[in-house]
């Protein structure tokens, strides 16, 4: 078993550098660079941009560069932990990530929650109560759900949710209490808040 676990890590380090040589070479396929896109965007804005500031980052990248040294400079910036900067946000991916994190983690949880909480009950029927009436309609609902797309189960999932309640299952918490502290009705707040969008993660 150890010897099975130490070939499949070995087979995932090239498996890792041929997809990331493939996604880079995707993303410098189309005609010009990010770096022209952003700067003509804020000129677009009506903003005056230095050429000093032009050349930097020009340089930081391996703009005009070959292709190989800009992969490269990107590879030894990830494993360094330089993620980049988001001309989007303009401000760098890493804050980005950790602003975004613990609202990923917590719909992770709780879809993880669900899962189990709804799927060892159905498992154990179908196990128990094979070929019943019972069986069959799990069975369906499965394929169903397997069938289809899951941002389409999403939207019509928070669709229902809308029509039901009327919450439109933005944001972690309620308003009333994104600013209380964490105890029991937070807690239970959450979940109400997010169990439609866990559910959808979970059937994902």
């Amino acid at each position: 078993m150890l010897l099975y676990i130490l070939r499949r890590l070995i087979v995932m380090i090239p498996v890792t550098i041929l997809i990331s040589v493939i996604g880079f070479i995707i993303i410098q396929a189309p005609p010009g660079d990010f770096v022209s896109s952003y700067i003509a965007g804020l000129e677009a804005q009506g903003d005056i941009i230095e050429p000093e500031l032009i050349d930097s980052l020009r340089a930081r990248y391996g703009l005009g560069e070959p292709i190989y040294v800009q992969y490269f400079k990107w590879v030894s910036s990830f494993v360094e932990g330089d993620l980049g900067y988001s001309m989007i946000y303009r401000e760098p991916v890493v804050d980005i990530i950790a602003q975004r994190l613990p609202s990923s983690f917590t719909i992770s949880l709780l879809s993880l929650i669900l899962v189990f909480a709804i799927g060892i009950p159905i498992g154990i029927l179908s196990a128990t109560k094979q070929y019943s009436l019972a069986d069959y309609s799990f069975t369906v609902v499965g394929f169903l759900g397997v069938a289809t797309p899951n941002f389409l189960l999403a939207l019509v999932g928070l669709w229902l949710l809308f029509k039901w309640t009327g919450n439109v299952a933005i944001g972690l918490y309620s308003p009333e209490m994104q600013n209380a502290p964490f105890g029991i009705a937070k807690f239970l707040d959450l979940v109400g808040q997010n169990w439609m969008p866990a559910l959808m993660v979970g059937t994902a």
